[in-house]
């Protein structure tokens, strides 16, 4: 799942919620939920992908762009209303599974430690379910797009 996604849905708990940990918690868990659904994760993402690292400079673009449509995102919200510890607990919760396991600087180093490498065995699993890119892309910015709507929302 796009980390916009993830993010954009952990601040919307976090934001709720209001409490730090408690967002963080959930942020986390949302993070599961939302990997359940199945989805694809860019040009790389197919089914039985041995380690998750990126393969093409087309990946490393696809998720430089996710990344920068966050950051537009998240800024804009800044803009519209007071961005709460909620928030951004949230948000740190719903992408720190993804930070942990796909970040390809140190996610290699990390699955040789044992926990870790089970939480990649788990994380992998409960994404075993891919799509075409376009229908993927269609869910994820779905997504995207509810939560945005809804962190507007209650900004107001």
């Amino acid at each position: 799942m796009l980390i916009t996604a993830h993010a954009l849905t952990g601040a919307f708990i976090g934001k709720e919620v209001g409490y730090p940990p408690l967002a963080f918690l959930l942020g986390l868990l949302s993070h599961f939920a939302l990997d359940v659904i199945p989805h694809c994760d860019g040009p790389d993402d197919k089914p039985g992908k041995s380690n998750g690292m990126p393969k093409s400079t087309g990946q490393y673009f696809f998720v430089l762009a996710d990344v920068i449509v966050l950051a537009i995102l998240f800024g804009f919200l800044n803009k519209q209303h007071e961005v709460t510890y909620g928030f951004v607990w949230g948000a740190v919760g719903g992408i720190f599974p993804d930070c942990i396991d796909n970040v390809p600087f140190w996610s290699h180093q990390l699955r040789k430690l044992p926990r870790i490498k089970q939480f990649h065995q788990f994380h992998s699993m409960i994404q075993r379910i891919k799509t075409p890119l376009w229908f993927g892309f269609l869910i994820q910015y779905s997504i995207v797009a509810i939560f945005f709507y809804l962190l507007l929302r209650s900004s107001h």
